[in-house]
């Protein structure tokens, strides 16, 4: 059989053909929706006084162009949003317009644009107003720049060079700045002021809710008003209450006083703080410091209440005077002329240090009005060598050098000679006077007895002598004995050293506490 040669029929060629360009003409409508899709709706002209159009002309690699002119009383609208302006350009195959003078963007009717010039997308819905004013009103707020960038599609604006929001009382600029007019929420950046009648914010990066009327900052900020100053780095304020919360190097200063902790709670009407974490209070009049980890601060009231290794610091006779509790209180109070003078009250394993005065007792309070420590529960108290012990013992400071004390109750002083000696006085109750903070002078009364080692001109002990006395006088030089005066019925007895034991050496009472001694500031936290 010879070779049959087969060809495609006329027929399917015809059918081929059919579904080839019907596959590309449904292609093509697939595309030119998708097209359609993404270009947006095409902005319409409701209006102008005079029309002109122009023929369209090849643009080269961008196609053709179509540019119509429109002038007097122009009138676009877009999606729900009514523009007009005196005169615009509107590109048909961009779907874009430009519009000079009078500029106004209508959107629902509770958001308006003026400016002198918009350039307006209808595929991306972006704004861009500039002129001399532009504004952007709504219900809860006005801005003004000189340049706005309104993105319809995500309903925020945003102002690239400085800008003015009012809003009821008050008045925000700053350089840069994001509204979002959903949320009506505002992102302000860089030298950004907030003027209130009641205060004025300054900060590096402010976010603020003009429903809420919440101001959130990041980044440098200062908070003024009549009576306080607040600075931090990070933090929330409620403008309507005046309630704050701040954190990162937060300082509060309030008159005389500032407050600083790594976050701050502060309500400015009340003017009360909270303080959290390394607390820092300083009175730059009366020159205290009060240091802790938790604090609260009352200013109408002038009272402070600070605990977690809470310590009273303020200066005396030239050096610096530390009280360290569990817990301090700070308050102002009235004497019976009704002066004031401020109160501390430490409660619990109380301690304080100064250079030349060392203290240890369960409670104490100190008192501005006659720079009196009283000490209360097993008190001890240290003094270059001496150690003064008793149920409550009352020390007086005059022009901050230690003036005088008051042993109430078991009073006991003793005087560290060596590790076996002790000078010692005890009495129902004692005076002291100090001089160049040294005890001086030390008055005895009821039941007084005393030990101590006198010497001879060689410096050498001589033995011990013990006397007692109801009411006994001791003069002290450089903390040692000088004069001792026996008032009434005075019993006086020297002992040779090696007949006395080490029993008779201590008098009824006698506990030695100098390892207790705080020998530095930071002793009083351990």
């Amino acid at each position: 059989m010879g070779q049959i040669e087969t060809k495609p029929s006329l027929l399917k060629i015809s059918l081929l053909l059919k579904v080839f360009l019907l596959s590309a003409f449904i292609l093509g409508l697939s595309s030119s929706s998708f097209a359609q899709e993404k270009k947006g709706k095409r902005i319409v002209i409701k209006f102008a006084e005079e029309w002109k159009y122009s023929k369209q002309r090849k643009l080269g690699k961008s196609g053709k162009e179509e540019k119509n002119r429109l002038l007097g009383n122009v009138v676009f609208e877009h999606e729900g949003a009514v523009m007009n302006c005196d005169s615009a350009w509107l590109f048909s195959n961009e779907n874009r317009i430009q519009a000079f003078s009078n500029v106004k963007i209508n959107q629902g009717d509770t958001l308006f644009l003026w400016g002198d010039y918009l350039d307006y997308s209808g595929n991306t819905k972006l704004a861009v107003v500039t002129g001399d004013t532009v504004r952007l009103k709504d219900p809860k707020m006005e801005l003004t720049t000189q340049q706005l960038n309104f993105n319809r599609r995500t309903e925020r604006a945003y102002y690239p060079y400085s800008g003015t929001i009012v809003n009821d009382e008050n008045i925000l600029t700053s350089k840069k700045g994001d509204y979002n007019t959903i949320a009506k929420t505002f992102y302000f950046k860089d030298s950004v002021l907030l003027v209130n009648p009641d205060y004025t914010i300054v900060s590096d990066t402010l976010i603020y809710n003009t429903i809420s009327r919440f101001a959130y900052f990041y980044g440098p900020t200062t908070i003024t008003s009549d009576s306080s100053s607040i600075y931090c780095e990070n933090g929330q304020y409620n403008t309507i209450l005046d309630i704050a919360q701040f954190k990162e190097n937060a300082i509060l200063y309030s008159k005389n006083k500032y407050l600083k902790g790594d976050s701050l709670y502060y309500e400015a009407k009340q003017d009360y703080g909270e303080v959290f974490e390394n607390v820092f209070i300083h009175d730059t009049v009366e020159n205290y410091v009060i240091t802790g980890n938790y604090g609260q601060y009352n200013g109408s009231k002038d009272s402070a209440f600070v605990t977690i290794d809470p310590i009273y610091s303020v200066l005396q006779d030239g050096d610096t005077l530390h009280i360290h509790g569990d817990t301090l209180l700070s308050a102002i109070r009235l004497d019976s002329l009704q002066k004031e003078y401020r109160l501390i009250r430490v409660f619990h394993a109380v301690k304080f240090f100064k250079k030349d005065l060392q203290g240890k007792c369960d409670s104490l309070t100190y008192a501005s009005l006659d720079s009196t420590l009283k000490m209360y529960v097993n008190p001890i108290l240290w003094n270059d060598s001496n150690q003064i012990t008793g149920d409550t013992i009352y020390l007086t400071l005059v022009d901050q050098a230690i003036d005088s004390l008051k042993v109430y109750g078991n009073a006991f002083i003793i005087s560290q000679l060596d590790d076996i000696k002790y000078n010692q006085i005890k009495g129902r109750m004692m005076k002291g006077k100090f001089y160049n903070n040294e005890l001086n002078r030390v008055f005895v009364n009821g039941n007084g007895q005393t030990i101590y080692y006198p010497k001879d001109e060689s410096k050498d002990y001589i033995g011990m002598n013990k006397s007692v006395s109801s009411y006994i006088n001791i003069v002290l030089n450089g903390n040692k004995l000088k004069r001792i005066s026996f008032l009434q019925k005075p019993e006086v007895k020297l002992h040779a050293l090696n007949k006395v034991s080490p029993a008779d050496q201590k008098l009824e009472g006698f506990n030695s506490y100098f390892d207790l001694r705080p020998k530095s500031k930071s002793d009083l936290l351990k």
